[in-house]
């Protein structure tokens, strides 16, 4: 906490200089990346200090007006102490920041990656192969921000970096096995369009349609009987006149 109150000091003094240059600031706490545009790099600060570049709302989640990161460190060069996860997880933020505001949020990056920090002690998590794994229930808050929340994985496909190595099978009730919360791939039924044929200039078409033969087949237990219209033509016989 004297820690925390510490940086929330600087983080005063520092806020004051920036509005007199006329700058616009964004308070952090804990240790995260540093945007390109700033050059890059990696800030190590914990406590709460300021920087004057945004956040996106995918890597970062707002814990009491600071923005705090929640990607992997080790995509942007990070090389202090790191631990293993595997798919999507809690992070108890006041936990990592050593605060006493409870605050829960959500990691929602695919597959094995790292964070700085251990997930806080209790059955939420199982440990197997150095890695740690979400077997709990996930509250509702996760399953609604999800559809929103999941487009980290496409923040860090590009990104060229060595992720831990997770060999081992994930252990019973881990949400990346869970059906419910595994993204469906959906395959679009395919659609014949008709083939419209049209004569090319110089090149002769010809264009065959075949009639299909009709053939009416009438009877109930019985072999069909084939039903023609023709009606042989009627023969009149000449009567003798009777004499009376």
């Amino acid at each position: 906490m004297r820690v925390f109150l510490l940086g929330f000091a600087l983080v005063l003094l520092s806020f004051g200089a920036a509005r007199a240059d006329g700058k616009q600031q964004v308070r952090y706490i804990g240790i995260h990346p540093i945007a390109a545009s700033a050059g890059g790099g990696f800030c190590y600060i914990e406590g709460p200090h300021v920087h004057i570049y945004p956040v996106d709302k995918l890597q970062y989640r707002d814990h009491r007006g600071y923005k705090h990161f929640v990607g992997d460190p080790v995509a942007y060069g990070y090389d202090g102490p790191k631990h293993a996860y595997k798919g999507h997880h809690p992070i108890h933020v006041d936990v990592v920041v050593g605060d006493d505001d409870p605050d829960e949020e959500f990691c929602y990056i695919d597959g094995p990656h790292y964070h700085y920090f251990e997930p806080a002690d209790g059955p939420e998590f199982k440990v197997a192969g150095d890695a740690y794994f979400y077997v709990a229930d996930p509250p509702k808050v996760y399953v609604d921000a999800r559809p929103a929340m999941i487009g980290i994985n496409a923040v860090y496909k590009p990104l060229v970096y060595t992720r831990p190595v997770i060999t081992v099978d994930a252990p019973v009730g881990w949400i990346g096995a869970r059906a419910e919360f595994v993204t469906p791939v959906v395959v679009a039924p395919a659609v014949v369009a008709p083939v419209v044929v049209a004569p090319a200039v110089g090149i002769g078409v010809d264009v065959r349609i075949p009639v299909p033969s009709v053939r009416v087949d009438v009877g109930v237990g019985v072999p069909g009987v084939i039903v023609r219209d023709h009606r042989a033509p009627m023969k009149h016989k000449k009567h003798k006149g009777r004499k009376w």
